[in-house]
C-alpha cells in the first residue's frame, strides 16, 4: 500500500480560506446589525422616556404647540370669528368691499389655539413677507372699526370671544399671550394690497424660539 503526500497549492488554500470567510462574514455582519439596532433602539427608548417623564413633571415647559384651525380672508363686509359669530355685522366694520380685492387698510382673521400646557408669548408675527405688531385694544379692550386708529395697517390683535350684535372682545394683556387651551382669533390689518387667490405665508414665532407655518388663501375662508 503507498501513501503519497499530496501538498495542496497555496493559491488554492487562499481560495479555500476566502471562501469559508465569504459563508461566515454575512451572518455575522447580520448579527452585529441586528445587535447594534437593539442596544440603540433601547437606549433611545429610555432617553425619550426619561425626557418625557421630567417634562410632564415639570409642566412640559420645553414643549409648544401652537394649533391653526382656519381663517377668513373673504372680501365681505364682515369677518367670522373662531366662535363663529360675526361680531357688530355693519357694512364695511373691518373695512372690506366686495369683490375689490384685499386692499391695504382692510382686515383679515386667523384662527389659533395654544394647544400648550403653558401660556405661549409671540415674539414675532410675519404674514405675506410683513412683520406685524402686537397693537392692544385698550382702554376698552373691544374691537374696532377701521376708521378707528386704534389698529393701523402693519398691526394686529388678538380677540378672544365675539359679541352677537357687538365688537368682539380682545386680550387684556400688554404683550400678545395666549393662554393655555385658549382659542383665539388674530386680527391684522393689512399693510399692502393683496390680490384674490394669493397664497400667503402665517408664521408665529414665540418668545421662547417656537416657529409655527401656516398657508392662508386670500379671498377664501376656511373654519
Amino acid at each position: 500500500m503507498f501513501i503519497t503526500n499530496i501538498t495542496l497549492n497555496p493559491s488554492i488554500k487562499k481560495i479555500n480560506l476566502i471562501n469559508s470567510k465569504k459563508a461566515v462574514a454575512p451572518v455575522i455582519a447580520t448579527l452585529l446589525l441586528v445587535a447594534v439596532a437593539v442596544v440603540g433602539g433601547g437606549i433611545n427608548f429610555t432617553l425619550s422616556q426619561q425626557f418625557f417623564n421630567s417634562a410632564q413633571a415639570g409642566g412640559l415647559s420645553g414643549i409648544e404647540y401652537i394649533l391653526f384651525l382656519g381663517y377668513d380672508a373673504t372680501d365681505g363686509d364682515s369677518l367670522t370669528y373662531h366662535d363663529g359669530l360675526v361680531s357688530n355685522p355693519i357694512d364695511d366694520w373691518h373695512g372690506n368691499q366686495m369683490v375689490d380685492g384685499l386692499k391695504q387698510g382692510e382686515r383679515i382673521a386667523i384662527f389659533v389655539q395654544n394647544h400648550s400646557v403653558h401660556k405661549v408669548s409671540f415674539q414675532e408675527l410675519r404674514f405675506a413677507g410683513s412683520v406685524y405688531d402686537y397693537q392692544r385694544m385698550s382702554p376698552s379692550y373691544k374691537m374696532t372699526s377701521h376708521l378707528d386708529s386704534t389698529l393701523e395697517g402693519g398691526e394686529y390683535t388678538i380677540v378672544k370671544n365675539g359679541n352677537v350684535n357687538a365688537p368682539a372682545d380682545a386680550i387684556s394683556d400688554p404683550s400678545p399671550i395666549i393662554q393655555p387651551g385658549q382659542i383665539v382669533t388674530i386680527i391684522l390689518e393689512l399693510d399692502k394690497s393683496i390680490r384674490i387667490d394669493r397664497d400667503m405665508q402665517f408664521r408665529l414665532t414665540t418668545t421662547a424660539g417656537g416657529a409655527f407655518v401656516y398657508t392662508v388663501i386670500s379671498g377664501q375662508q376656511l373654519s
